[in-house]
């Protein structure tokens, strides 16, 4: 029987009834901490003139603060809930980092967060390897079977708050939980593609959380009610880059200390726009000829960058060092960090690099802007910024981070105090929680 026979047969509505009852770290203060010396000894590259020149300073203390998290902890207390919290990707790719940071920050401020997600996926595996346990369903859980299955779990879990964390989650257990008494439902949207449907976000969920401002406009540009569209930046582990090391990170690439590294964290695939700074390459090593770019991740698009490399006559200066689990070694390792995306949500990696003091050369897209560009007329941007699709432009900035190493201090500075403010998973999760209370008023 079709999924919507299944629905009507068990609640008597149609799709477009809705049966709802609403129950009621610290920052661095120094260069130094939180590193060990040698990253220190180690944190100046040589240019072409043999000057030697700072590659990076750590931001001292921040001088924006948490007034957002802050203001909603003095509301007083408010009761514990329990978070249903739904996962229907195979992969793990940064949707499913954020919810594994969701999961953790509610556990931690005594909610209860239910997990639910496909059997085979790498999110079930890695969450309980940490000890948690996962009520699991076949695929994307979108068959008759397993939304049948999914209704029941849900009605036994019975949680106030209902979190889709992908599109498909939204579609299954959307469905599954029409009609239980779920007091608030909220789909995460991480993409600012165009929505080619909007029906599921209308009638399936009360709320998206949108992880930038590109995101929440183009949701608003399909026509979903801006009262329906809330902010909420993706957020990143603070503590996790002070684990870097820059000696260990130079060490696993291969490359010496005083070389000039550029370091890129992504998935090998097109709209990350590796293609266009690879295009770069040629002019950026006519200027430093020593300069390496070494690129964190894989993907289907790793064969035909190499070939591009080999064309270009870049390939020794290229390093592909495919899926890492030691990131914070390469942030530290590395003198400049850049994103050539041409279509991004937010790019939590920009946000890592930040928390690790390393300057950041991105493009305009999606949601980045809200990481880098500057606020006022006050406040110098937190990195450069560039065109998408623009190879010239991304040769120019990378040039003027690095032959200007006190402006990127400068930018660096003002990088990490945003990120200590905006975007951790400690703000993530406040946020995220102000929203699930002002759905259940």
């Amino acid at each position: 029987m079709p999924i919507i026979g299944v629905l009507r047969n068990d609640l008597g509505i149609g799709v477009n009834d809705r049966i709802r009852s609403r129950p009621v770290a610290k920052p661095r203060s120094s260069v130094a901490n939180g590193r060990d010396a040698s990253r220190d000894r180690d944190a100046r590259w040589t240019s072409p003139e043999g000057l030697n020149q700072e590659s990076r300073c750590m931001p001292g203390t921040p001088t924006s603060t948490r007034e957002e998290v802050r203001s909603s902890r003095s509301l007083g207390p408010r009761p514990p809930l329990r978070v249903a919290l739904v996962s229907t990707q195979k992969n793990w790719h940064g949707g499913e980092d954020q919810a594994a940071l969701l999961a953790e920050g509610l556990q931690q401020r005594g909610h209860q967060c239910l997990l639910l997600a496909r059997e085979d996926g790498e999110f079930t595996a890695r969450m309980q390897r940490r000890g948690w346990h996962v009520t699991t369903f076949a695929g994307r859980g979108r068959s008759p079977a397993e939304i049948w299955n999914l209704r029941r779990q849900l009605r036994r879990l019975a949680p106030e708050v209902l979190y889709f964390n992908d599109p498909h989650a939204l579609t299954s257990a959307g469905f599954a939980a029409m009609g239980l008494p779920i007091g608030v439902r909220l789909a995460a949207r991480r993409v600012d593609f165009p929505l080619r449907s909007t029906f599921r976000y209308r009638h399936l969920c009360d709320g998206l959380l949108c992880v930038s401002s590109a995101v929440k406009d183009a949701c608003g540009r399909a026509g979903i009610a801006a009262d329906r569209l809330h902010l909420v930046h993706d957020g990143v582990d603070a503590d996790r880059m002070k684990e870097g090391l820059r000696t260990r990170g130079r060490q696993a690439i291969g490359i010496d200390r005083d070389v000039p590294l550029l370091l890129t964290v992504a998935n090998l695939t097109d709209h990350k726009g590796h293609r266009y700074l690879m295009d770069a390459m040629p002019r950026l090593l006519a200027r430093f000829p020593r300069l390496v770019w070494a690129l964190a991740g894989d993907g289907l698009l790793r064969t035909e960058l190499e070939a591009h490399a080999d064309r270009l006559g870049v390939q020794s200066q290229v390093r592909f060092l495919g899926y890492r689990q030691d990131v914070p070694d390469l942030m530290a390792a590395a003198d400049r960090f850049v994103i050539p995306s041409h279509m991004e949500g937010l790019c939590s990696s920009i946000a890592d690099a930040m928390l690790a003091g390393c300057p950041v050369i991105a493009t305009r897209a999606g949601g980045i802007p809200d990481l880098l560009d500057a606020r006022d007329q006050h406040e110098p941007p937190a990195g450069w910024l560039v065109p998408v699709r623009d190879a010239d432009a991304l040769a120019r900035a990378v040039l003027s981070s690095l032959e200007e190493p006190l402006e990127a201090e400068r930018r660096a500075s003002v990088a990490y105090d945003r990120a200590i403010s905006e975007f951790t998973a400690e703000v993530m999760v406040e946020r995220t929680l102000d929203v699930c209370y002002r759905g259940l008023r």
